[in-house]
């Protein structure tokens, strides 16, 4: 039955979005590139042509390089997209404060980027309410993270100074000199004899900075450019199939699924992307099936969370992620209210609910990061990103009060604490230049982690 529902969900979208195409004059491709826009990304005409082809942004259909770049030369003919250059922006710029307009919330264009005109704007935000029932729906609270205290956590001293230069030619950032930490853990399996810390503040506006989710993990991914022929002999020095690597390298990327079909599916695609490989699904569910015969890969359960927290209770390495290393999820999550039938309550994050998801074992962790160092030498691991942002101030911009019901339950149900709030009506604002308010109102919230 969901199958069936799903489909004929997905057919009525199709009607929905035909008919708003036909009604308004715009072609499918040109809806595509008009998509990417809204979203705020302000491309070259190359890239914006590029870019529109990924079904993310022509709603599921497939369309071409070839026929998008037509169609940005269609859309400049018939006066809906521009290239910006500077007197454009200073057009804007004098348009919004002759409206005494705050904002734009997310910034201005980039010189030489496609943008809408205002007659493309008003011609995609009536597309956007035919064909998705704007009118209907909930008042959008728009996001601008203004302050922020981060730590981040280097393997070596050198990283941790060259994120340091990097950082300091920012505006707004402050960026602290390294201080060695001593042993420390980015994930459980991950232990580094030493390491380095670096507090950085950044304060902004109107950049439509989001907010992190606290604790963030990210491996910086030094494969890609690797040699992949070298990886295969490696593999079968240590006797592991490109396929079983694959599934372990998406354990190492930190995704958090719980199905073989996802983790299958996300190890194809690591092959594809990272190292232009074809290992199909199949071949990954072969080599999932490997790892948790072999004891690389494990479905987590109570035993295995009591196992990783009785690891890290008995050593005394820093722990950069406390949530992440003690396998909390990430994220917030709402359920119902027992007391209270129809009305939904943050939950806070629970290493319980990582139950039936997998993760390496301790072997299989030692593995996956002797293979790496092998292929890519000592230093791979320099590239990842460990940051633990401790602090926040976050602006929300809405047209109604409505759109900030949900904000601070939602930081509850990530386990984050909400120390400062006050609510300020404001007058004309702006989302993008073309994306305006007569009136609204800013949330603004202090929040640290709790």
């Amino acid at each position: 039955m969901p199958d069936i529902v799903r489909t004929e969900t997905q057919i009525r979208r199709d009607r929905e979005l035909a008919n708003a195409l036909a009604e308004l004059g715009l072609t499918h491709v040109e809806a595509a590139l008009f998509n990417v826009i809204h979203f705020g990304l302000t491309l070259s005409p190359l890239a914006l042509a590029d870019r529109a082809t990924c079904r993310d942004y022509s709603f599921g259909r497939r369309v071409t390089v070839g026929e998008c770049e037509l169609a940005v030369a269609a859309c400049m003919e018939k006066g809906w997209l521009q290239i910006i250059d500077e007197s454009a922006l200073r057009r804007i710029g004098d348009e919004l404060r002759s409206g005494k307009f705050l904002g734009p919330i997310y910034g201005f264009p980039e010189v030489g980027a496609v943008d809408f005109t205002s007659r493309g704007a008003e011609l995609w935000m009536n597309f956007c309410h035919l064909a998705f029932f704007m009118g209907d729906r909930k008042p959008y609270a728009y996001e601008d993270v203004v302050h922020e205290k981060t730590v981040r956590f280097f393997c070596s001293r050198a990283a941790a100074v060259a994120e340091i230069e990097g950082l300091r030619g920012q505006d707004g950032t402050c960026v602290s000199e390294p201080v060695s930490i001593g042993p420390w853990r980015a994930n459980w399996w991950q232990r580094f004899p030493e390491g380095f810390r670096v507090d950085v503040e950044e304060r902004r506006q109107w950049q439509g900075h989001a907010a992190s989710d606290g604790e963030s993990y990210w491996s910086g991914g030094p494969d890609r450019h690797a040699d992949w022929t070298q990886l295969r002999a490696i593999l079968e020095e240590h006797n592991v199939h490109l396929a079983e690597w694959l599934v372990l390298k998406v354990a190492e990327l930190g995704y958090v699924v719980d199905s073989r079909d996802a983790i299958c599916a996300e190890a194809a695609r690591n092959g594809k992307r990272r190292g232009g490989v074809a290992v199909s699904e199949e071949e990954c569910r072969e080599g999932l099936e490997a790892c948790l015969r072999f004891g690389w890969l494990r479905v987590l359960d109570q035993a295995a969370v009591d196992e990783v927290h009785r690891l890290l209770d008995n050593d005394s390495a820093v722990l950069a992620l406390p949530k992440i290393a003690r396998l909390f999820s990430r994220g917030g999550a709402f359920v119902a209210d027992p007391s209270r039938p129809g009305e939904l309550i943050p939950k806070p994050p629970s290493f319980e609910d990582r139950f039936g998801t997998f993760d390496f074992t301790e072997s299989g962790a030692s593995l996956y990061r002797m293979i790496q160092t092998q292929w890519l030498g000592p230093a791979w691991e320099d590239q990842l990103f460990v940051a633990n942002c401790l602090f926040g101030e976050e602006h929300h911009y809405c047209e109604s009060l409505d759109g900030f019901d949900r904000i601070e339950p939602e930081h509850c149900a990530k386990g984050n604490a909400v120390q400062v709030k006050r609510v300020i009506p404001i007058g004309p604002w702006c989302v993008f230049w073309w994306q305006r308010f007569p009136s609204g109102y800013r949330l603004e919230l202090e929040v640290s982690q709790s």
